[in-house]
């Protein structure tokens, strides 16, 4: 089993691609079935944190593909989130 402390700091690798995507930050649970529904994670900061943070990504549940020692593997396909926010700003 793991626990949160052990999720900390773990580095996030996109499987399509194998960029590091960010660090895990928190989850979020749905209380009234108790389970985890996503993973926020700390995406890369912008040149080395001197032009701010960005805001934490959210990473569905469905797409995280493996918890290891070191990282945490993920399925997550850039151009429908891309897609879906376009959409949502025309």
């Amino acid at each position: 089993m793991i626990n949160y402390w052990d999720l900390l700091e773990k580095d996030v690798i996109n499987i399509k691609d194998g960029e590091i995507i960010g660090r895990f930050d928190d989850v979020e649970i749905d209380t009234k079935v108790g389970r985890i529904t996503a993973f926020y994670i700390e995406e890369a900061s912008r040149f080395m944190g001197m032009l701010g943070k960005s805001k934490p990504r959210r990473i569905k549940w469905e797409e995280i593909l493996k918890i290891g020692i070191d990282v945490i593997i993920v399925n997550v396909d850039e151009d429908l989130s891309n897609k879906a926010i376009r959409e949502m700003l025309d």
